[in-house]
């Protein structure tokens, strides 16, 4: 059965050894932190491609930036920003790629809809300006929320490990801001109707 506390001292011990040149001690660290860099990787990224991924990232970081593990300090912890800070690092890429993504579906959709009248292209300009007044005045948790959520798309264990924010207080806070948008959003049609 495995002691993590003891894996931890034995990590601590092979790191200092491979930063003194033992190849043997280097190879031994770099197996034996693997699975607990791939549950972290899969805790954010899932258990795709990504998660593997990041796994051959952390260990490359890991390779890079050895020299400033510093002896006496606690090893998992250090290993564990790490490998969390390069999660964040993708899931931010992620969003970056989606947002594209969507950005580029608006230009094709505006494209091809590009032929509409100039009362039905401000009926959909006052529509777009309404949602974004709405979202602006959510609190910002659902804001972060929706926009996690809803505009990027992300998983709910993704949006949390992006936003520091529990599952559970995601779902309450995407709740919540879907109900106000609906009635943000229901108020404003009857005002202009």
């Amino acid at each position: 059965m495995a002691n993590p506390a003891r894996d931890a001292e034995q990590w601590a011990a092979w790191m200092l050894l491979a930063q003194d040149g033992d190849r043997d001690a280097y190879h031994a660290l770099l197996q034996s932190i693997s699975p607990y860099v791939r549950a972290i990787t899969r805790r954010y990224l899932g258990r795709g491609e990504d998660a593997e991924d990041a796994v051959q990232d952390v260990l490359m970081i890991v390779h890079g930036i050895r020299h400033t593990y510093e002896p006496g300090r606690p090893f998992k912890p250090w290993l564990a920003t790490i490998t969390t800070r390069r999660c964040i690092d993708l899931l931010r890429r992620r969003s970056q790629r989606m947002r594209h993504e969507l950005e580029s579906e608006g230009a094709e959709d505006e494209a091809v809809h590009g032929d509409c009248g100039p009362e039905e292209t401000a009926s959909r300009k006052r529509e777009a300006d309404h949602l974004h007044q709405a979202v602006a005045a959510l609190p910002e948790r659902q804001r972060e929320a929706i926009r996690l959520l809803r505009l990027n798309e992300l998983s709910l264990l993704e949006a949390s490990a992006a936003s520091d924010q529990s599952v559970g207080s995601l779902k309450v806070a995407c709740h919540r801001a879907i109900r106000s948008l609906q009635a943000a959003l229901a108020g404003k049609g009857q005002t202009h109707d």
